[in-house]
């Protein structure tokens, strides 16, 4: 082995591993940082719109092992000396020694500062003190950002046709009442509407449909919808949006894109999505686009004044769909 090591202490050997690592991670992943065992699962926790939609994290991981064998630090230290120094690396993230694997990724947006204590925050007043979300400088931060963003948005047409289900139940005859949106007083709280407000939810394709509906077994009831009326759309998949850090870090993390919905009429991961189609309606915004939190790659709408537009709502078909046909894109 080369003799460059010779008398250099744990510490210098270290700085050395250090350099070489970090080298051969930018090298290989085009990162400079990764996640370890100890904190991916509160990583995923926090940003679950990246686990579910950024094919380079879910791709990422690798065994520490695997890395020194294909990486260049095995030309300057043996597995045994790279696996003795290792316990004492530390993860970039959380601190903690690495151990096992490790999970390459950067961020492709700036993420604003402290805002993992303000995950934390938003959460506690979610559950305690919704009302005042107003109050905490990140929601108003995010207030400010969609109003700016509102005066730079003309009104433009949804795609079409668009989507929206019913479980299917044999022997039901279905009709176009089935698909809009439920009257006042049966609605109740939901991911962009508060109780007894009308949003009509709906999909940019069957596929998402048919998982946003949880797989039922016995398949769906799908309305192709059309729109005809152009919208003011707060569009959050926007790639002119992909820059702009609040709309971005909102879109990504546990704000906006949970799949937890709570239990039962309790639903504090809503309240921030609820906030958000407030402040979007304040501005001007008629509908927001956002990503499935339920099927990757999939799109949903939520059309806020659903009452402006539903006379410009037309049921063009109604289809049915299994999970046979979904795997099979057998749809016609």
């Amino acid at each position: 082995m080369v003799v460059w090591k010779d008398g250099l202490t744990r510490v210098e050997l270290l700085d050395a591993l250090d350099e070489l690592f970090y080298r051969d991670l930018d090298s290989w992943f085009n990162s400079s940082t990764f996640y370890c065992d100890n904190c991916v699962d509160d990583f995923i926790r926090q940003w679950p719109g990246i686990y579910s939609w950024d094919e380079n994290f879910q791709r990422n991981s690798i065994p520490l092992d695997t890395f020194y064998d294909g990486s260049r630090l095995n030309d300057f230290f043996t597995k045994e000396e790279f696996l003795d120094l290792l316990r004492d690396m530390e993860c970039p993230n959380c601190g903690d020694k690495v151990s096992g694997n490790i999970w390459p990724y950067d961020m492709s947006f700036d993420v604003p500062d402290n805002f993992n204590n303000y995950l934390n925050d938003i959460a506690l007043l979610a559950d305690k003190t919704p009302f005042l979300l107003l109050s905490h400088p990140f929601a108003k931060q995010v207030y400010n950002e969609i109003s700016e963003l509102s005066k730079t948005i003309n009104n433009s047409k949804l795609s079409n046709p668009l989507f929206r289900a019913r479980v299917y139940k044999r022997g039901n005859s279905y009709n176009e009442g089935d698909f809009l949106a439920p009257n006042k007083k049966d609605i109740k709280e939901g991911r962009y509407n508060h109780a007894g407000r009308q949003v009509l939810y709906l999909a940019e394709d069957e596929s998402t449909c048919f998982f946003e509906m949880r797989n039922p077994k016995d398949g769906i009831m799908l309305a192709k919808i059309e729109i005809t009326e152009p919208l003011k759309i707060l569009n959050l998949l926007d790639v002119n949006l992909e820059g702009n850090s609040i709309i971005q870090a909102i879109k990504l993390s546990s704000l906006l894109s949970s799949p937890d919905e709570g239990d039962g009429l309790f639903k504090p991961h809503y309240v921030f999505t609820r906030f958000v189609a407030d402040v979007a309606m304040s501005a001007g915004f008629e509908a927001i686009r956002y990503p499935s939190v339920r099927f990757n790659g999939g799109y949903n709408i939520a059309v806020l004044n659903y009452e402006k537009i539903k006379v410009k709502t037309n049921i063009i078909d109604f289809i049915y769909v299994n999970e046979e046909m979904i795997t099979s894109t057998n749809i016609k």
